[in-house]
């Protein structure tokens, strides 16, 4: 009997191992596709991809973001040259996780045809929080913790924190 138990709880283990690390997969995929779809948005307009990835609050404070720079006729082109993972918390739901990441952007005016904002490259530290919805994990905050520009490019690769955030006792949709 203490084998069989033994046995069974192994096997609990190694699947709540097993789903971890299929749910670290999805939540990196969830932030890729989501700064990703940002560059995709300031290029194409197109929202969609991101309406998927946030909660309708997030989404919302991202476009009141976008159609900011719309007004002032200018137009974001970007690029990712470095995003890395801490590890990720969880509790029950949900997740938190800290990245670093190196973005070089520019704000192009579209009326001059020139740019508003000279191209510069800026490490992020920022960090999400997540909640599983319908089996797909969904950012609900993006809380920017700091950000450093740089004038010239820069290769400096920033070292990410192994300290593990806390998740929230419960996140609302």
């Amino acid at each position: 009997m203490k084998r069989i138990l033994f046995i069974l709880l192994l096997i609990t283990q190694v699947g709540i191992a097993k789903s971890n690390v299929d749910d670290d997969k999805r939540i990196m995929d969830t932030l890729l596709k989501y700064n990703y779809g940002i560059i995709k948005m300031t290029k194409s307009g197109d929202t969609q991809l991101l309406k998927d990835l946030l909660t309708q609050e997030a989404y919302f404070k991202l476009m009141i973001w976008a159609d900011s720079w719309k007004f002032s006729n200018l137009a974001m082109v970007a690029q990712i040259n470095d995003l890395r993972f801490s590890p990720i918390a969880y509790n029950e739901n949900n997740a938190t996780i800290r990245t670093m990441e190196n973005w070089t952007y520019a704000y192009a005016d579209l009326v001059k045809r020139d740019y508003a904002l000279e191209p510069t490259t800026i490490f992020y530290k920022v960090k999400y929080t997540l909640k599983k919805h319908h089996g797909q994990w969904i950012i609900v905050a993006v809380e920017n913790l700091q950000e450093e520009a740089f004038e010239k490019p820069n290769t400096h690769k920033p070292k990410v924190e192994q300290k593990k955030e806390k998740p929230k006792e419960s996140v609302k949709r």
